[in-house]
């Protein structure tokens, strides 16, 4: 008996392989049971013979295994029905088996070897003995496609074996069965994994590298670049504005001025009020001293020089004498300074005169320093426009 795969058979063995060699389209991860555990895997075979009296034929397989990563270990029975020109014949058997996983890059591709054994009933003999026993061998590779469906992996599993068996002595009579059988298996089926897989965690971003972006150039220090900066060379420490040029000072406050000091008025704004000290009279009179109309002067040229502003000239005094008495005084020496910062330039509109007598201490009357302080005029800003 011619021990040759026939023509015939290399040709399908030769479709096949091409087959297995097809990318697979999903990569089961690495926490998938198809990766490691036990599974079944029940498959349809399609059967090549060069036995003379028999053909092709069809048949099943199911397997029962566990996969240790790179291989595993399974159990398999097998049934196949191979047809001839007189009647069928029918195998069956069971066969060890191991899955070999040897690459990474392509880490469901795998190589099949196994043994196993049959018993062939109905062969297609003129002899006494149409029932035998045949061991053989198994060897040919394979490959999983992976699916998922949530957390259960599955595969479909596609494989080409040669298998080579050896007739044993019939149990009685005569057979004309070979010797020797040379049969190709195309296996396709499932490889269901007894279990779910462990469910995916995402991969985990490195977080991506913050490069610092260096400032644009500053020549001055003054915190504006120097491609806007309209004063280079500012000195440090300058207060500048968004062009990087100096900021004019601001105002001095508004306060009463030091006995010698002018009257400055450009910080004051409306409520804001300045004791005139030094402001004196005749006694028991309105009538101004000339050291206050000293003071007066500079007064006027400030109230001139700032035409927005208006005033109260509001006059105080102490609490000797009666109210009444008081508030009469009070309101004609408020009157007077008025009278006199007006022949000094300032308009009349721009000045209102109150006396307030006694009703506004600053200090206490019972002492002659007390006294002193409570006899006062004050200028009040009444209106500032432009602050």
């Amino acid at each position: 008996m011619n021990q040759l795969i026939s023509r015939r058979s290399l040709a399908g063995l030769g479709v096949v392989l091409s087959l297995m060699v097809t990318p697979a389209t999903a990569q089961e991860s690495s926490s998938s049971r198809l990766q490691e555990g036990s599974y079944v895997a029940p498959m349809a075979s399609y059967v090549w013979t060069d036995d003379r009296h028999l053909d092709q034929g069809f048949g099943g397989s199911f397997a029962a295994g566990y996969r240790f990563g790179w291989y595993s270990i399974e159990l398999s029975g097998l049934y196949e029905r191979v047809e001839s020109d007189e009647q069928t014949a029918q195998l069956a058997g069971a066969s060890v088996n191991t899955q070999l996983f040897p690459f990474k890059t392509l880490p469901n591709l795998y190589f099949l070897v196994g043994a196993g054994g049959l018993e062939v009933r109905h062969y297609p003999s003129t002899g006494d003995s149409h029932q035998f026993s045949n061991t053989f061998l198994n060897a040919g590779p394979g490959y999983l496609f992976p699916l998922r469906f949530g957390r259960y992996d599955l595969a479909v599993r596609a494989e080409a074996l040669y298998r080579y068996g050896h007739r044993d002595s019939s149990p009685e009579g005569t057979t004309i069965a070979p010797d020797n059988f040379n049969y190709v298996l195309i296996n396709l089926g499932l490889q269901l994994p007894l279990g779910r897989s462990a469910e995916l965690t995402p991969p985990t971003a490195e977080p991506a590298a913050v490069v610092p972006v260096a400032p644009p150039p500053d020549s001055d220090g003054d915190g504006v670049p120097d491609e806007r900066d309209r004063c280079p060379g500012t000195p440090a420490g300058t207060t500048v504005d968004d062009a990087g040029c100096p900021l004019a000072p601001p105002p001095p406050p508004c306060q009463t001025p030091e006995a010698g000091q002018k009257v400055d008025l450009s910080g004051c704004a409306t409520g804001d009020t300045l004791v005139l000290h030094g402001v004196n009279f005749e006694f028991d009179k309105a009538t101004l001293t000339p050291d206050a109309k000293a003071i007066l002067d500079p007064v006027a040229d400030a109230l001139v020089a700032a035409p927005d502003i208006h005033v109260e000239i509001g006059g105080h005094t102490d609490a000797k004498g009666s109210d009444e008495y008081n508030r009469r005084l009070s309101q004609q020496r408020a009157q007077s300074v008025a009278q006199y910062l007006a022949s000094r330039g300032v308009a009349a509109s721009r000045m209102t005169a109150q006396g307030h007598g006694e009703t506004q201490p600053v200090a206490d009357n019972a002492t002659e320093d007390g006294r002193e302080l409570n006899r006062r005029v004050e200028l009040k800003i009444t209106e500032s426009k432009a602050l």
